[in-house]
C-alpha cells in the first residue's frame, strides 16, 4: 500500500507547484489503487482519459492512452483499463491529435511590449491562457525597448504570478539599453541572488533603438553574465536583440574570436527579420559548431 499512498499524495496535494508533464509514474498495481481511491471524496478526483493519441516524449512513442487525474498525468500506456463507471471521468478521442511535451518560449514580454508609437501603443500584460493554449508550459520574460515605464521589479512580480497559476517561469535582467536595467544594481548580482534571473536580455545591437553599444560594452556585460551564471549554477545567457543594421553579428564574432567568452553564452533573437542576418548566423553555426 506504500506505493498507492505515494500516488495519492501526488494527486491530492494541491499546495505543491503544478507542472505539466507527460512522464508516466512507475508501473504500480493499479487494481489496489482503484480500491483505495474509492475512499477519496469524488468531488476531489476528476479524471480524463485520452484514447489513442499520437504521443511524443519528445521521441515518438506511437499511439497511446493517457490517464490524467486533476492536473497530473498518472499513466501513459498502449491501453489503459480504467473503471470509468466508478469515477467522474471524461473520455477524449485523441485519434486526430498529438500529445507533446510543453514548449519552452524563451522570449515573452510578460508585462507587455510596444509603446514605440506613443503611450497608446503599449501592449497589455500577458495572460496565462495566451501561453498555455499555445502549448507553452515554460516561459522566459524580458523587457524590450521600454526600460523606463516598465521595470525589472514589475517583471519579476509578473513571473511569480504566472508561476503560481501553473507556468514555469524565468526572466532576463536588463532591456535594450546599456547601462541596462537591473534589480540589485548589477547584472552579476541579479543572476546570483534572484532565483528567477537566468541571464541578461534583451540587449539590442545593430538597432536604431539601441544605445549603440560597442565591443567593450557587450564584452563586459557578457563577462558579468558568465561569471554570475557560474557562481549561481545557471546558464548566464546574454539574450541579444539583433536589429536591421548591416554590421549584423560583427560584435558577436569579435567577442568570440578575441576573448575567452564561449559562443554558447549568447542567444541571438530576431535573426530571420532581415535577409542579410540569417546567413550570418548560419555561417557562425557552421564555423563553430559544424552544422547548418
Amino acid at each position: 500500500m506504500t506505493n498507492v499512498l505515494g500516488i495519492l499524495n501526488s494527486l491530492t496535494d494541491y499546495n505543491r507547484r503544478r507542472y505539466f508533464t507527460i512522464r508516466p509514474l512507475p508501473e504500480y498495481n493499479f487494481a489496489y489503487c482503484w480500491i483505495f481511491l474509492a475512499y477519496v471524496q469524488k468531488e476531489e478526483m476528476m479524471f480524463k482519459l485520452i484514447r489513442n493519441v499520437d504521443v511524443y516524449n519528445p521521441t515518438p512513442l506511437g499511439r497511446m492512452d493517457i490517464l490524467i487525474c486533476n492536473d497530473k498525468i498518472i499513466k501513459i500506456s498502449q491501453s489503459i483499463d480504467f473503471p470509468t463507471n466508478n469515477f467522474d471521468t471524461e473520455i477524449i478521442d485523441g485519434s486526430n491529435y498529438k500529445a507533446v511535451p510543453g514548449f519552452i518560449d524563451q522570449h515573452v514580454h510578460f508585462i507587455g511590449g510596444g509603446g514605440e508609437g506613443g503611450p497608446a501603443t503599449r501592449t497589455p500584460e500577458i495572460h496565462l491562457s495566451a501561453l498555455t493554449t499555445a502549448g507553452v508550459t515554460t516561459a522566459v520574460g524580458l523587457l524590450g525597448t521600454d526600460g523606463i515605464t516598465r521595470s525589472m521589479v514589475a517583471l519579476l512580480a509578473k513571473a511569480r504570478a504566472l508561476e503560481i497559476e501553473g507556468l514555469s517561469t524565468y526572466i532576463y535582467s536588463g532591456c535594450y539599453e546599456v547601462p541596462t536595467q537591473t534589480i540589485t544594481g548589477s547584472v552579476k548580482t541579479d543572476i546570483i541572488l534572484i532565483d528567477k534571473v537566468i541571464g541578461i536580455g534583451e540587449l539590442a545591437i545593430c538597432d536604431h533603438r539601441s544605445s549603440q553599444p560597442n565591443f567593450d560594452d557587450v564584452k563586459k556585460i557578457a563577462a558579468d553574465a558568465r561569471v554570475g551564471g557560474i557562481l549561481a549554477g545557471k546558464c548566464g545567457i546574454v539574450h541579444l536583440h539583433m536589429g536591421d543594421g548591416m554590421d549584423g553579428i560583427k560584435i558577436l564574432t569579435e567577442i568570440i574570436r578575441n576573448t575567452e567568452i564561449p559562443i554558447k553564452q549568447f542567444m541571438p533573437s530576431h535573426i530571420n527579420r532581415v535577409e542579410h542576418l540569417l546567413p550570418q548566423i548560419g555561417w557562425l553555426c557552421r564555423y563553430y559548431f559544424g552544422f547548418l
